[in-house]
């Protein structure tokens, strides 16, 4: 019963971490990775909002494009202006 109750402990607290890394090279797009991303909040070519545990992620640039979001995680492309943090 002990390896079953840290394998359930270390699931919800898996979920409650993100990691966020943004690669860009002088004149061409960013690339942003989130990981243990919930889910996409909102989304348009200049704003996309990201929900991560405890926080959602403001992703401002031009033009944005979601080019993969899979089991959680997801990458995002363009020329990215700012990353704002804000507490749910």
């Amino acid at each position: 019963m002990w390896v079953r109750d840290r394998l359930i402990e270390y699931e919800e607290n898996a979920g409650r971490r993100f990691s966020l890394s943004v690669s860009a090279e002088s004149g061409e797009d960013a690339e942003l990775v989130v990981e243990n991303c919930r889910c996409v909040k909102s989304c348009d070519d200049s704003f996309i909002v990201l929900s991560v545990y405890g926080m959602d992620i403001r992703v401002s640039g031009t033009p944005l494009v979601i080019e993969n979001f899979g089991i959680g995680s997801i990458k995002i492309t363009g020329k990215i202006h700012s990353l704002t943090f804000e507490e749910c």
